[in-house]
């Protein structure tokens, strides 16, 4: 077996092991049994798993399909993509396929905001200052804190300039009214 067969072999093997891991992870769009609990009757709110008693925040229930639509364009037939922190962060994020424009949003663990404020080290290092308490990191990301929580939201339609940031705060003005 020559060293090309032997590399595309693993590939497969590394590709299936992937698909079957990405297979079990939840998504936005599961049954309503795969769903936490709601609290205070508001599913964008509900209580995380294992007992912690720590809020999750469900990223995909914040943004209505039309509101995504308005800034990236259309997403063909892939939904938006979940994922789950498993200590009450979560994010979303939708993509359109033709353009690959985007919106990403990240909400993070309690605790990781104390008091309001974000960590005075951003993870992205070098910032500008916002309004509002949101800074602004390299690759179209925005930084804010929603409650004790430290979130970001990723707007790419423009690469080239700073022109989606406004886009940024108008979307995170509609989490913090919906978190």
């Amino acid at each position: 077996m020559t060293d090309g067969k032997v590399r595309c072999r693993g590939r497969r093997w590394a590709f299936a092991a992937a698909a079957v891991a990405l297979s079990s992870l939840p998504a936005c769009g599961s049954t309503p049994a795969d769903q936490p609990t709601a609290v205070n009757g508001d599913p964008s709110r509900s209580i995380a798993a294992a007992g912690t008693g720590a809020q999750s925040i469900d990223a995909c229930a914040l943004l209505t399909v039309g509101e995504v639509t308005q800034v990236i364009g259309t997403m063909g037939d892939s939904g938006p993509r979940a994922g789950d922190s498993g200590d009450g962060g979560s994010s979303c994020g939708w993509e359109n396929p033709e353009t690959y424009h985007s919106i990403t949003i990240s909400i993070g663990s309690a605790g990781t905001a104390v008091g309001g404020t974000l960590p005075a080290e951003s993870p992205y290092g070098k910032t500008e200052p916002g309004s509002d308490g949101i800074r602004f990191a390299a690759g179209g990301i925005a930084e804010f804190a929603l409650r004790d929580r430290a979130c970001e939201v990723q707007v790419v339609t423009k690469v080239t300039d700073n022109s989606d940031r406004s886009t940024a705060v108008r979307l995170i003005g509609l989490v913090r009214d919906r978190a």
